[in-house]
């Protein structure tokens, strides 16, 4: 089995269990078995967790590094993005800007050690 094909078959699984999972929660609480706010106009400060979940199809398990970066770095936009935009510890996108560059720099260095640690365990089997 080719990469390609066990990313797009744990992409599917990913997000049809997120799908799984948000309908459940919606349907209970119209059933008011729990209680949340659901407000539309609220949802969509929370898009930021779609990147979550798209970073999980590429980190969990990790096939090539390129996948395992691109995972991370959706982690860290999303993480960043929600910070920034709704302001928690009172940072905004005007304070936080240079944790993108210093990710970016990250983000370089890991490439070529994750390359090495893939191929040193490829050939090993």
């Amino acid at each position: 089995m080719n990469v390609e094909t066990v990313y797009k078959w744990r992409q599917q699984l990913v997000w049809g269990i997120g799908l799984i999972v948000v309908g459940v929660v919606v349907l209970l609480q119209r059933a008011d078995l729990i209680d949340l706010d659901l407000r539309v106009s609220e949802l969509w400060r929370y898009w930021p967790w779609l990147l979550v979940i798209s970073g999980l199809t590429q980190v969990i398990p990790p096939t090539t590094p390129a996948y395992l970066l691109s995972g991370l770095w959706s982690f860290f936009f999303a993480g960043w993005w929600y910070v920034s935009f709704n302001h928690i510890w009172g940072w905004g996108f005007g304070d936080t800007w240079p944790a993108l560059i210093v990710a970016c720099g990250v983000g370089l260095l890991l490439r070529p050690l994750l390359e090495n640690i893939f191929d040193a365990h490829k050939e090993q089997k």
